[in-house]
């Protein structure tokens, strides 16, 4: 059965100034139809960057897969995001592009982070295989969040390997560590989706970093394992 691909909006505009493309998460093989249901987990996340994105112009865009999986070699879900990218171009013209992704569009939004508008990745619990290509980061602001404890297929070794490696073409990547929560994030998805959204409004430039991550990116210390600090989600 041939099926397309879905931009579902969340705050969608006749003219904006920046987007930013919310990718789920969904399975690693399976031509199976997408799941709609792993769009519940990230409501909330929209909601928050269409509410505090509007006053800057910002366009806020969920994909719904063709299919549910990864599929080796076909990379259906970085080819579904190559068009989610596309769709945005011919709406909105040449804005800068922000990348959010969770556990499997994690991988995705790393794979085509390369698109001449995308400024900056947010991978949440991503799933990062060892191999996977680092160089088209550069340039780029990155945020990796994931739970210390999350020790699965996309599991936080994995994550903090890639970093590693990316580090080399992205100085300033910034890794914060979950610290007594899993894949999902259960316990501090609030903080998680604060987090996230100040990254990608600094990012594009529509307001100054939050201090915790201000302070994270100009500290010395090693940023790939930063400790997520707790509170975050109070003070937005």
């Amino acid at each position: 059965m041939v099926r397309s691909a879905d931009l579902v909006p969340f705050h969608a505009l006749s003219s904006a100034r920046a987007a930013v493309l919310v990718l789920p998460g969904g399975a690693v093989c399976s031509r199976g139809r997408y799941w709609t249901f792993v769009d519940i987990a990230l409501r909330d996340l929209c909601c928050d960057l269409a509410e505090q994105g509007a006053p800057h112009g910002l366009a806020v865009h969920l994909l719904r897969y063709r299919y549910r999986g990864w599929n080796r070699h076909r990379a259906d879900t970085a080819v579904d995001a190559e068009w989610a990218l596309a769709r945005i171009a011919d709406t909105y013209g040449d804005v800068p592009v922000v990348l959010v992704g969770n556990s499997l569009g994690g991988r995705a939004a790393f794979w085509v982070a390369g698109h001449a508008q995308v400024t900056g990745v947010v991978g949440v619990a991503p799933w990062l295989p060892e191999g996977d290509p680092v160089e088209h980061l550069a340039g780029r602001k990155v945020l990796i969040l994931h739970g210390d404890r999350d020790r699965g297929g996309a599991s936080a070794r994995r994550s903090l390997a890639y970093a590693q490696r990316a580090r080399t073409v992205v100085p300033d990547l910034l890794r914060f560590e979950v610290v007594g929560d899993g894949h999902y994030l259960l316990r501090h998805t609030p903080d998680c989706w604060a987090v996230t959204v100040d990254f990608v409004l600094g990012t594009l430039g529509f307001r100054p970093f939050a201090p915790p991550i201000a302070a994270a990116l100009a500290d010395g210390h090693d940023r790939l394992r930063t400790p997520m600090p707790p509170g975050l989600a109070s003070g937005k």
